[in-house]
């Protein structure tokens, strides 16, 4: 297993518990849930994982066996933990999900009021670890935990840079958690010192206070957002479109590919981790490929984390998809 030191990505962030009962029943009459792990940057770590690169994860947990089980269910993957900030006090963050079936939508409910991670520190993390690494990612769901959580990603993400850790943030907006008028003022402190922007159509459209469904708007608005912050580059995520990325001289854009949908949650996490993974290998055009590739395999997978097989990956990006393979 890799050391620590060869950690090239760390993800920040909360990692939760999910309970869940089995697909399409409702939480209102379900008797026995099954228990899974849901972190959106713990999902990038393990993307990374499963393409080759070693990434670590941070969080804040409380020192008993619930603690433990988020823990244990990230590590085996191959993320490196050992820099987990452990707790006397406080929990861990739950929260509820009910499959969807059309027109019946998928249903989420939060319970993480209190937990450890709302209570993290940049002072708490381990900042010669951090600055070993090639990246830092971050997404707007940790500022939007509590006031603290605000204040600690923004400083975490000038530390790293400061550091030379590039900042990779993915907008990943909640409306459970905030306002976008909320995020817009957290994420506008954050953005001064991200290298890596990533975020939907829809949150491109909050960041900027404006519609960017257009081809036009798309690109005005990468624009915009890159001229304003000075980035390396700019991803806009276009659901099956594809997605469309500036990095200050040019666009760049990959298409999305037919896909039989089982589980949506988890996708864009798969995104970013084949993004900065091509980032890391090669460059921004394969990131966008990879990235691409990623997304639609994880959709095809039953669990929320990133499950994917490289080798399906690159059979994706090179046009040798197959549904037949022996």
């Amino acid at each position: 297993m890799a050391e620590s030191s060869d950690v090239r990505v760390v993800c920040l962030g909360e990692t939760m518990l999910m309970l869940a009962p089995p697909p399409y029943e409702l939480l209102e009459y379900c008797e026995q849930f099954g228990v899974y792990s849901g972190g959106a940057e713990s999902n990038v770590a393990i993307g990374l994982e499963r393409l080759g690169v070693h990434a670590g994860w941070i969080g804040k947990l409380p020192r008993h066996a619930l603690g433990s089980k988020v823990v244990n269910g990230i590590r085996c993957f191959g993320v490196d933990t050992s820099r987990v900030v452990w707790s006397d006090e406080g929990r861990v963050g739950t929260f509820f999900f009910q499959w969807g079936a059309a027109p019946r939508p998928l249903l989420t409910i939060y319970d993480r009021a209190g937990s450890a991670a709302t209570t993290l520190l940049a002072d708490e993390l381990d900042w010669d670890y951090i600055a070993r690494a090639e990246w830092l990612e971050l997404t707007g769901i940790t500022p939007a935990l509590s006031p603290t959580c605000r204040v600690m990603a923004r400083e975490v993400a000038q530390r790293a840079r400061a550091l030379g850790v590039k900042v990779a943030f993915d907008v990943n907006y909640r409306s459970l958690l905030w306002t976008h008028a909320e995020a817009r003022v957290a994420c506008e402190e954050i953005l001064p010192w991200v290298n890596l922007l990533v975020a939907t159509e829809t949150d491109m459209g909050m960041l900027l206070g404006g519609d960017v469904s257009s081809a036009q708007d798309s690109q005005q608005a990468l624009a915009a957002i890159q001229r304003r912050y000075q980035m390396d580059a700019v991803v806009m995520t276009r659901g099956g479109e594809g997605c469309l990325a500036y990095d200050g001289r040019e666009f760049y854009q990959a298409c999305g590919h037919p896909v039989q949908v089982v589980n949506r949650l988890g996708a864009g996490d798969a995104f970013v981790a084949g993004l900065l993974y091509g980032c890391l290998q090669d460059n921004l055009p394969a990131g966008l490929r990879i990235g691409m590739a990623m997304s639609a395999l994880k959709l095809t997978i039953p669990q929320n984390i990133p499950l994917v097989d490289k080798q399906d990956v690159e059979r994706l990006v090179n046009g040798r998809a197959s549904d037949l393979i022996r």
